[in-house]
């Protein structure tokens, strides 16, 4: 099998010839300069280190990102202030932030977000238009042939309603609209939909996507940022919008990406047309067995081995994978990989032992 194939009849919880791979959804920037100094090569970054650790690469298609909302055109990047200790500047969401220098991994403190009312928010609109043209590159339809051809999957990345609406307002701000300004949050839902199902209609003429993947981000430790009555009234109309129309156009796998304990949403999302999550950040108390258990072949699982361990000794690390792997692949429906970025305190070493267990087990599950 191929990537594509492997990756479509995993979702599909078929039977694979071996887990697809793609044990981590990214690396801390501290990770690879620490592995940089152990042996991984100097010139594999962050896109270059899925291949040189042997992964199932994919091709994104990208309509949004955790740091692009979907604007086009993007607002024009403005540094307001330097020093020797931060910077600030107005990123390309609109949003104006203070970055320290001291931590490339730190949050930044964001001082103004981009909409603070309806009149904010129609002033900007147009930079959420389709605007096929100019999003897609004037080499789509090429581009889009071969992608029909291609041996690993194809997903559209989308930043997702909470995420717009979170890099529109801010989060403590939009936590008022929701009750203070509901036209608003109703408005921006609308023009995500018109957005997104407009690009999937001129993307699926051409090409085939194979999932869409939505980033969220809408979970803290404790449960989600909104409960299930916000979340019924301000997003569920509008995922099952854009999912119905994807899902119209032969597109079968959609994925949000949220931290944090989001367990209380999974219904809401399953009963929207999702399908598929990630991370399952253990520390929060997301438990992937219980997961399947409870919802079985309605949940796609990407995630939930449990990061912390791959800084401890490889008995902890094959105890983790063992408790877990065999378990999750014996149904299907399973990419195995740990529950975020691999963070700083991990040896390259115990990572490549990571893997190899992984891969190892993996295989044997894949077997019997």
């Amino acid at each position: 099998m191929n990537a594509r194939e492997r990756f479509r009849a995993t979702c599909r919880f078929e039977p694979i010839d071996r887990p697809f791979r793609w044990e981590t959804i990214g690396f801390w920037p501290e990770t690879l300069a620490r592995w940089h100094g152990e042996g991984l090569p100097p010139d594999a970054g962050e896109y270059l280190a899925y291949a040189y650790f042997g992964m199932d690469l994919r091709i994104p298609i990208l309509l949004g990102t955790h740091e692009d909302p979907g604007f086009f055109p993007p607002f024009e990047e403005q540094i307001i202030e330097e020093t020797a200790a931060y910077r600030i500047r107005r990123n390309s969401a609109g949003t104006v932030l203070k970055e320290f220098r001291n931590n490339q991994s730190a949050l930044p403190q964001f001082l103004e977000f981009p909409v603070q009312d309806m009149r904010t928010f129609a002033a900007l609109q147009w930079r959420l238009e389709p605007s096929i043209a100019g999003r897609l590159g004037a080499g789509w339809e090429q581009h889009a042939r071969a992608y029909n051809d291609a041996e690993v999957p194809v997903v559209a990345y989308v930043c997702g309603l909470f995420g717009l609406a979170r890099h529109l307002l801010g989060f403590e701000n939009l936590m008022y609209a929701y009750r203070d300004m509901p036209e608003l949050i109703h408005a921006i839902g609308a023009q995500w939909v018109a957005l997104h199902t407009a690009l999937f209609e001129h993307i699926a003429v051409t090409t085939t996507v194979d999932a869409v993947y939505f980033w969220e981000d809408m979970a803290y430790r404790n449960g989600p940022m909104i409960g299930p009555p916000t979340f019924r009234e301000f997003m569920s109309p509008y995922y099952t919008r854009v999912i119905d129309c994807a899902r119209s156009l032969g597109i079968e796998v959609f994925e949000v990406d949220t931290d944090g304990n989001f367990s209380v949403l999974i219904p809401l999302f399953l009963d929207a047309g999702v399908n598929m999550f990630l991370p399952f950040e253990v520390q929060a108390g997301m438990d992937i067995r219980a997961v399947r258990q409870r919802y079985g072949k309605r949940v796609i699982i990407e995630g939930g081995l449990d990061k912390r361990v791959l800084a401890m000794d490889f008995a902890a690390i094959r105890d983790e994978v063992e408790s877990t792997v065999p378990l999750l692949l014996r149904d299907g429906g399973y990419i195995p990989a740990i529950d975020h970025n691999v963070p700083p305190d991990v040896p390259l070493k115990n990572f490549e032992f990571f893997l190899e267990c992984v891969r190892e087990i993996g295989m044997a599950g894949c077997r019997g």
